[in-house]
C-alpha cells in the first residue's frame, strides 16, 4: 500500500465523491471523479483509500460526517490517500480441446434478484424447458438394420470386416486452476471498473435472450447401425430383446426388415410420423409431448408462445422482459425504434427505453455535487433545483436541510442561525 497526501486549492467542487465510512463498516473510498476536475489533476484515483481528512483520522468517520468535513475546507482540502499496488499474476496455459462447454457465469447480486423476481414468468414444463430434442440415434435409430435371421445367413459368405468404433461421446473437461490465497491488498470491484456502481445500480433489469429449440443435426451415418442395434438388443415395450425379432409399437406386428427405434420402441419406418400433420419422421429431429409426436413445424405452430405485443407465435428467437414473451424485434426502445435485447432498459410511462436515450430525455443533475441523480437515488427538489438527499445542506456550516425550514441567497440553501450571514 503506497500513502501520499493531496492538497486541492478552492473552492468547491473538488470533482470527486466518496464511498463507505463507519456507519458502512467499509473504509472511505474514491468512487468517482469528474474528468478533469481537481482530484482527476492531482493524481487522485478510483478506489483510493481515505486515509484522513484535513488531519483527521477517516477510519472514525460516518459517511454524512465525511462529507460535511469536506464540505467545511473551504478555500483548500488536504487528504491522505492509499493506494493498493496491482496484483500481477503468470497467465497460465491451459490445454483444451476444440470443443468446449460453455461456461455458464455466476449472476451479480443485482441479476440474481432479478432472476428470482421472474421465476413465475420462466418456461414452464411442456413449454420451452420440456421441448427435450432427441436425436434419432439412441433414441429414434434412424439406420435401417436387416432382419436378424437374413444377418446370420449372410455372415458366412461374407468376409470379415473391421469396422473402426465410433468414438465414444466425451465431455471435455474444464481446466480449474487450484485455489489461491487471496490478497489482502486486492482492490474491491468497484476500485478496478470506476463503471462498476453504474452498470450494477437495482434500478436497471436485465433482459434474457432464449433462442427457441431447433431439430439438431441427425446422427451420422456411421454409427446409426450401431446404436439401432443397441437400442434394438436392450429396448423394452415392443423392441427386439435378446435377440427376437422386434414388434412394431404402432401395429403390434412383427418387422421383417429395416426398422427404426424411437423412445425405447420398434417402429416400422413408414409407421413413425408426426401426431397432426402425418409427416414421415425417419430423418430429422421431433419433439415429445405429453406422449405424442411431433415435428418441428407442428410443434411451434400448437406451443410455441404468442408475442405479447404483436400476439403472434414466437419460432424464433425469444425475448423474456416484464415477465412476458417476445419477439426480439418487437421489444424496442420508445425513441430509438432499436431493439433492446440484452441491455439493461428503464421504463418511463410504461414504455422501455435504452439507457443512452432515457439519460437523454429524463436524466437530472445534483445541483449539490454535480453528479447525475441515477433511478432509486433519493433526492429531493429546491430552489428550482434537483439535489442528493445528502448534498442539500447549508452553504456555510453543511448541515443537512432536508425536512428543515431554510433560507436562500443565491441560489444556496442557509440554515436558519446562517440566514443573514454573508454568502
Amino acid at each position: 500500500m503506497d500513502s501520499f497526501k493531496v492538497v486541492l486549492e478552492g473552492p468547491a467542487p473538488w470533482g470527486f465523491r466518496l464511498q463507505g465510512g463507519k456507519d458502512f463498516n467499509v473504509p472511505l473510498s474514491i468512487s468517482r471523479l469528474t474528468p478533469g476536475g481537481k482530484a482527476a489533476q492531482a493524481g487522485v484515483a478510483v478506489g483510493d483509500w481515505v486515509l484522513n481528512i484535513d488531519g483527521e483520522n477517516a477510519g472514525s468517520l460516518t459517511h454524512i460526517e465525511a462529507q460535511n468535513k469536506i464540505r467545511a475546507c473551504g478555500e483548500r482540502l488536504s487528504l491522505g490517500l492509499s493506494r493498493a499496488q496491482p496484483v500481477q499474476s503468470k497467465p497460465q496455459k491451459v490445454q483444451t480441446s476444440d470443443k468446449q462447454l460453455l461456461r455458464q457465469p455466476v449472476p451479480d447480486a443485482s441479476k440474481q434478484r432479478l432472476m428470482e423476481d421472474t421465476e413465475d414468468w420462466r418456461p414452464r414444463p411442456g413449454t420451452g424447458q420440456s421441448r427435450s430434442f432427441r436425436i434419432l440415434a439412441h433414441l429414434t435409430g434412424t439406420e435401417f438394420m436387416q432382419d436378424p435371421d437374413e444377418e446370420f445367413m449372410k455372415k458366412s459368405s461374407q468376409v470379415p470386416r473391421t469396422e473402426a468404433p465410433a468414438p465414444a461421446s466425451t465431455i471435455p473437461q474444464e481446466s480449474w486452476p487450484g485455489p489461491t490465497t487471496p490478497n489482502p491488498t486486492s482492490r474491491p470491484p468497484w476500485a478496478v471498473d470506476p463503471a462498476f456502481a453504474e452498470r450494477y445500480a437495482p434500478d436497471k433489469t436485465s433482459t434474457v435472450l432464449t433462442r427457441h429449440s431447433q431439430p439438431a443435426t441427425p446422427t451420422p451415418l456411421q454409427n446409426r447401425t450401431s446404436i439401432v442395434q443397441a437400442a434394438a438388443g436392450g429396448g423394452t415395450g415392443g423392441g427386439s430383446n435378446n435377440g427376437k425379432t422386434p414388434v412394431c409399437h404402432q401395429c403390434h406386428k412383427i418387422i421383417r426388415g429395416r426398422y427404426l427405434v424411437a423412445l425405447g420402441h420398434a417402429y416400422h419406418p413408414e409407421e413413425f410420423v408426426c401426431s397432426q400433420c402425418g409427416k414421415v419422421l425417419e430423418e430429422g429431429g421431433f419433439f415429445e409431448e405429453k406422449g405424442a409426436i411431433f415435428c418441428p413445424s407442428c410443434y411451434d405452430v400448437r406451443y410455441a408462445p404468442n408475442c405479447a405485443k404483436c400476439k403472434k407465435k414466437i419460432t424464433g428467437e425469444i425475448m423474456h422482459a416484464l415477465k412476458m414473451t417476445w419477439h426480439v424485434h418487437c421489444f424496442t426502445c420508445a425513441a430509438c425504434k432499436t431493439p433492446i435485447r440484452n441491455r439493461a432498459f428503464y421504463m418511463e410511462e410504461g414504455a422501455p427505453y435504452c439507457e443512452r436515450d432515457y439519460e437523454k430525455m429524463f436524466g437530472t443533475k445534483c445541483r449539490g455535487c454535480d453528479f447525475k441523480i441515477d433511478a432509486g437515488d433519493r433526492f429531493l427538489e429546491a430552489l428550482g433545483f434537483s439535489w442528493h438527499d445528502t448534498c442539500f445542506v447549508c452553504a456555510i456550516c453543511q448541515i443537512n436541510l432536508e425536512g428543515k425550514t431554510f433560507y436562500s441567497k443565491k441560489d444556496k440553501p442557509l440554515c436558519k442561525s446562517h440566514a443573514f450571514s454573508h454568502v
